[in-house]
């Protein structure tokens, strides 16, 4: 009996990586997450080791690290032809950048963490020009306890009452959704940058207010007019379903 296809992927400890761990194997696939307690990614030769030792038929680059280790990856994957997936994030647009943001909108980061992961987007892309860089925005899970929507607004409530943005529409999807379409766009071989986002055009508040039903989170949620953002990002070439009829 042949082995099934197998799919190294980092981040495992986050929030993204388990649910595409989980939608890999709900299509057949192994997928073995990059232990860094074990394995170093501070070392060229132990970082090629590993990828020829696990030999991955894709390879999911989710969690956080160097940018070196990220252009590791890259030359590696390239040499062995190994389809390689970068999650890259709506936060490499800057707070004086307005969207909905399509892909040919130049990013200028104000912040470390945009400006960390456009790095890694730029490494990863100058070493393997095949590889998928797929930008995702916040993402809503069904619970807190990790780092997505619902665990903020449980978080930022103040005696169950938390207030939102009618003028804040955020860039994000539901985690299972993103999953499914990273895992469609590595499997597919996408090669080049995508944005990976399903809200129309619903503001912080409304989705707040959605979820606290959904969910029965118990919360009051109150109206504000501030902050005033749109980082929404579009992509026609994305199959994703609107969060609008998703909660």
């Amino acid at each position: 009996m042949a082995n099934p296809p197998r799919a190294l992927i980092t981040g495992m400890n986050g929030t993204v990586a388990p649910v595409v761990a989980a939608e890999l194997a709900q299509r057949g696939w192994e997928a073995v997450g990059w232990d860094r307690t074990k394995v170093s990614t501070d070392d060229y030769s132990v970082v090629e080791g590993h990828i020829l030792e696990v030999r991955p038929d894709a390879f999911f680059h989710i969690g956080m690290g160097s940018p070196d280790w990220a252009a590791w990856i890259a030359i590696v994957c390239q040499a062995e032809k190994i389809p390689l997936l970068f999650t890259g994030t709506v936060s490499v647009y800057g707070d004086g950048q307005t969207g909905p943001f399509s892909v040919n909108d130049v990013p200028v980061p104000t912040d470390d963490y945009g400006s960390y992961k456009l790095g890694c987007e730029g490494v990863i892309q100058r070493a393997y020009p095949g590889a998928t860089v797929a930008r995702i925005g916040w993402q809503i899970g069904t619970a807190p306890g990790s780092n997505n929507m619902v665990d903020y607004l449980v978080r930022t409530a103040v005696d169950g009452r938390i207030t939102l943005s009618e003028r804040w529409i955020p860039g994000c999807s539901l985690l299972p959704d993103t999953a499914r379409v990273l895992v469609d766009l590595a499997l597919g071989g996408a090669a080049g940058l995508y944005h990976v986002d399903s809200n129309p055009g619903l503001s912080l508040a409304e989705i707040g207010r959605r979820l606290n039903k959904k969910l029965d989170l118990g919360l009051e949620v109150v109206s504000a007019d501030e902050p005033v953002k749109n980082h929404r990002m579009v992509d026609p070439r994305i199959s994703i379903p609107d969060i609008s009829t998703r909660i």
